[in-house]
C-alpha cells in the first residue's frame, strides 16, 4: 500500500542529519502510546483506500472525519477519479498486521468542494489552487470515536497567522526531513511549536520550519487554546522544513451541512449546499403510511433527485425499507429509476413470514446506464385482503458519477 504523498511541492531529498546535530526544523516524533487515549491524541485515526494510507480526525460529529480530498482521489492526464469511501481505523499505532480490524470503520461516503475537481482537472492536483479546497469530509452510520469529537475551529485562518502554538498529528510513513522510514502505523506528532503560517492561496497556507512525510496528509493542524487543542485545518502539501495546510474557515461550514441530515440516527432529506458534491446522496421516507388492504394499485413513494451534475450516470443503488405485514406474500414491490427503469424488489415470496426488513440491499446493477437525475419511485401493493401492512420507513440511497469514474460504496447498514 502506498502512502498518500504531500502533494504539490513534493518531497525533496535531503542528506540524514549528522549524529548529535540539532534540527532546524519540527520533525515528526513518535507519541507515547499511553497517551494515544488523551486529547488531542484520541481524535486522530489512520485512513485507508485500496491503494494509499493517509490520515484523518473526527471533529464536529462522532461519525464524521476529515481528511484531505487527495488522500480519496486519483489524478490522471486529464482527469480526476474520485475513490470509494475509504476505511477509519481509530488510535492505529503499531504494525500494520497489529491494526484492530474489530474496530476499523468502512466510511458509507464523503463529500467534497466541487471546486477541487474542477482546479485538478483544469491545473492539475500540484498547484495552489488544488490546496485551498483539498479537503472532504467522510461519514458513518455508526460512533467512529468514544467521547466528544473535536471541536472545529472556523477561525483557523485567523489564528495560525498569529504566534500561537501549534502542532499536526497523525500517521506518517516517512520523516521528510531525514529520509526516514517509519514502519507500519505509529502515530506521530510535528510541534508543539510556534511558527507562523503564511497565505498561500485562498485558505492554503504555508509554514517553514514545519516538516511531516508521506501519510501524514489529511492529518489535523491543531491549535492550542488555553489547557485545549482545536482542529484548526488539514494538513495538504508540503516538503522538508516546509508545510501546507487547508485552513479551517467559515467556508467548511458548507461540509458539514451537507452531512448533518445524514449522520442522525435516521438519516434525513439531503440539504442543498452551493459548491458541494458527494459519492452519493440519501433520501429517507420516515412518516409511516398504510397500504390500501387487497388493492392491486401501487401506492408510489416518490422521491424527486436532481443534485447530481450533467453527464454522470448512476454508480450506486442501495435501498432499505421496513414494512409491518403479517404476510410478506402480500406484498409485491418495485424500484422503479428516471425514464421508466425498474427492478423487482419482492414478489410476494415468504407465505405467513411477518413483516418484511431489507437493510441496505444493493441493486446498482439493475440502474448502471441511467441519468440519476429525476423521479425515482418505490411502488408498493398489498395485493391480498385479510390484514392491514404500514410502510414505515425507506431509505434510498443514489450514487453518481462520470462513465469512468468509480464512486463506490460502503456496505454498512442504515439502522433501520
Amino acid at each position: 500500500m502506498k502512502t498518500s504523498t504531500l502533494s504539490a511541492l513534493g518531497i525533496l531529498s535531503l542528506a540524514g542529519l549528522a549524529h548529535g546535530e540539532t534540527s532546524k526544523t519540527l520533525t515528526p516524533v513518535k507519541i507515547d502510546p499511553l497517551v494515544i487515549g488523551t486529547e488531542p491524541y484520541r481524535f486522530n485515526g489512520a485512513v485507508l483506500g485500496d491503494e494509499v494510507r493517509g490520515s484523518g480526525f473526527v471533529a464536529w460529529n462522532q461519525r464524521a472525519f476529515f481528511t484531505a480530498a487527495h488522500v480519496v482521489s486519483t489524478v490522471g492526464e486529464t482527469s480526476l477519479t474520485w475513490d470509494p469511501p475509504p476505511v477509519w481505523c481509530p488510535t492505529a499505532n503499531g504494525e500494520t498486521e497489529d491494526l484492530d480490524e474489530e474496530t476499523m470503520v468502512l466510511s458509507r461516503g464523503y463529500y467534497r468542494f466541487k471546486s477541487y475537481q474542477s482546479l485538478t482537472e483544469t491545473q492539475g492536483s500540484q498547484t495552489n489552487g488544488a490546496f485551498s479546497r483539498d479537503a472532504v469530509l467522510a461519514f458513518a452510520f455508526e460512533d467512529l470515536i468514544p467521547g466528544t469529537p473535536a471541536v472545529l475551529n472556523t477561525n483557523g485562518y485567523r489564528d495560525i497567522r498569529n504566534n500561537v502554538t501549534t502542532m499536526i498529528t497523525g500517521y506518517p510513513g516517512e520523516n521528510a526531513y531525514t529520509e526516514e522510514d517509519i514502519e507500519g502505523f505509529y502515530m506521530y506528532q510535528t510541534g508543539p511549536g510556534i511558527t507562523p503560517y503564511q497565505p498561500f492561496f485562498g485558505k492554503a497556507f504555508r509554514a517553514s520550519l514545519i516538516s511531516t512525510g508521506p501519510g501524514n496528509s489529511g492529518g489535523p493542524l491543531w491549535v492550542q487554546k488555553g489547557s485545549s487543542w482545536v482542529a484548526s485545518g488539514i494538513l495538504v502539501g508540503g516538503r522538508p522544513s516546509e508545510s501546507i495546510v487547508y485552513a479551517f474557515s467559515p467556508d467548511v461550514n458548507a461540509l458539514t451541512r451537507s452531512v448533518a441530515p445524514i449522520v442522525k440516527t435516521t438519516p434525513a432529506a439531503p440539504v442543498s449546499v452551493a459548491g458541494v458534491a458527494a459519492t452519493s446522496y440519501f433520501f429517507p421516507m420516515t412518516k409511516p403510511k398504510k397500504l390500501p388492504d387487497g388493492v392491486q394499485r401501487y401506492t408510489d413513494f416518490r422521491f424527486n433527485v436532481s443534485r447530481f451534475e450533467e453527464g454522470t450516470k448512476v454508480s450506486k443503488v442501495h435501498l432499505s425499507l421496513d414494512i409491518t405485514t403479517d404476510h410478506q406474500g402480500d406484498l409485491f414491490i418495485i424500484l422503479q429509476g428516471p425514464g421508466g427503469s425498474g427492478v423487482i424488489v419482492h414478489n410476494e415470496e415468504g407465505g405467513g413470514i411477518h413483516n418484511l426488513v431489507l437493510d441496505d440491499k444493493d441493486f446498482s446493477e439493475a440502474f448502471k446506464d441511467v441519468y440519476p437525475n429525476g423521479p425515482w419511485m418505490v411502488r408498493v401493493q398489498d395485493r391480498l385482503k385479510g390484514d392491514i401492512s404500514t410502510v414505515n420507513k425507506i431509505v434510498l440511497e443514489i450514487g453518481a458519477g462520470k462513465a469512468e469514474t468509480t464512486t463506490g460504496g460502503g456496505t454498512g447498514g442504515t439502522g433501520l
